[in-house]
């Protein structure tokens, strides 16, 4: 027996968002699929929708579940299924649409002719489903029209669901020259489950290195979604052809292919006392940074995590070796080295020391260091001076080694 769920479970958001994620990440594969002169909207025309060459359209309806049977599969698709009826249903009146001058038979078989309907949804092949399966005959020759036609006035009958017999009706209403031409054009994407998986294929395919791909779709995803967002907000459509999307988005890949260091976005994990921490301490006691400014404390922070974290992980993926890493600290530690020696007067009271410190670290942190061919930017730059300091290899007081 299923164990009950409670109220918030009930009207919890978790199926909702998993149907428009996966929608989205459909989008996402259909837009790295284009061709030159191509395009795919995102609920424009249809859950999604392309439109290639000579004014051929393809319509996709995109059906997330996370229902599984006894194995944990994800159920079947049935021939009583209410998202296979109500997709056909759809574009049964999407056919028919008198608004946008189908009214006329004529005009609908101009339309059926230049459109292919794709059913895409998780859901997996089911032997029984002998509606599938008559329209495979159809379509290969191997069957004509009527035992098709007639398999739908069956399920029509056979049907107790007021809300699927609808359906059903509706797409048999359609002119039976309408309904030959739509029915040769319907295309079924099942057990179309690993959606991201495929999005990453695809970036494969555009010749990224595997170790690449994960960067690749990092960036292209935050910036789609971002770029997605601003465009619904404004009031426009979201819609994208293959000259955009190469204008637009070429240089992440263009980076990938590259040998330049690609970084990596995550949320840094802080220490809990930020001010404890020893680069910290070296920028109190020049001034730099006063005990009550907290939220500089922060970026700073943030600054030294990313560096270390992202060196650690070029390492992992194998975009540098370890043997670089420590080149780069040495030569960063000769640049400081070269600013500091000279950087005092001799006999200098302590608040000379201290401002000459502060100029010491201004003209540190302009410097955009370089690693592995790859100019590093400023954020990063400063971040690798403070992981320096806080390892005690160099500090900004001329007297930096005899403090605590």
């Amino acid at each position: 027996m299923a164990e009950e769920k409670s109220f918030t479970e009930k009207t919890g958001a978790g199926d909702t968002s998993i149907g428009f994620d996966y929608q989205y990440y459909y989008f996402l594969h259909r837009i790295l699929n284009l061709g030159a002169g191509q395009s795919v909207g995102l609920e424009i025309k249809d859950d999604v929708h392309t439109e290639l060459d000579a004014d051929f359209n393809i319509l996709f309806q995109v059906k997330h579940t996370v229902q599984t049977n006894k194995a944990g599969a994800s159920i079947a698709l049935s021939e009583l299924d209410a998202d296979l009826w109500k997709t056909l249903y759809n574009w049964s009146q999407v056919i028919s649409d008198k608004v946008d001058g189908r009214k006329e038979i004529a005009e609908q078989l101009k339309f059926v002719d230049k459109t292919e309907f794709h059913l895409v949804s998780n859901k997996s092949h089911s032997k029984s489903n002998n509606f599938l399966q008559l329209i495979l005959d159809y379509q290969t020759g191997d069957g004509d029209f009527e035992p098709l036609r007639a398999h739908i006035d069956y399920l029509a009958n056979k049907t107790q669901d007021a809300g699927l017999k609808k359906y059903i009706e509706a797409v048999a209403e359609l002119d039976l020259s309408v309904r030959k031409v739509f029915f040769e054009q319907l295309r079924f994407e099942l057990e179309c489950d690993d959606i991201i998986g495929r999005v990453k294929r695809s970036i494969r395919e555009k010749i990224i290195d595997a170790e690449k791909i994960d960067a690749v779709f990092e960036r292209l995803d935050s910036r789609i979604r971002s770029d997605n967002f601003i465009a619904v907000k404004s009031g426009q459509s979201v819609k994208i052809s293959f000259e955009e999307f190469a204008s637009r988005y070429a240089k992440i890949f263009d980076d990938a292919r590259s040998k330049k260091l690609v970084y990596y976005k995550f949320e840094p994990d802080l220490p809990e006392d930020i001010f404890a921490q020893r680069f910290i301490k070296r920028l109190l006691e020049i001034e730099a940074l006063a005990p009550s400014d907290n939220e500089q404390a922060v970026k700073y922070t943030e600054h030294k995590v990313r560096a270390s974290r992202n060196l650690e992980r070029w390492v992992q993926l194998g975009d540098i070796i370890s043997d670089e890493v420590e080149e780069f600290h040495d030569d960063v530690f000769a640049q400081w080295e070269n600013e500091f020696e000279g950087s005092f007067k001799e006999g200098a009271n302590l608040q000379e020391l201290a401002a000459s410190a502060r100029e010491l670290l201004k003209a540190l942190r302009r410097e955009r260091f370089i690693l592995s061919e790859t100019n590093l930017d400023i954020r990063f730059s400063n971040g690798e001076l403070y992981y320096l300091s806080d390892i005690g290899r160099i500090g900004w007081h001329r007297d930096w080694e005899n403090d605590v």
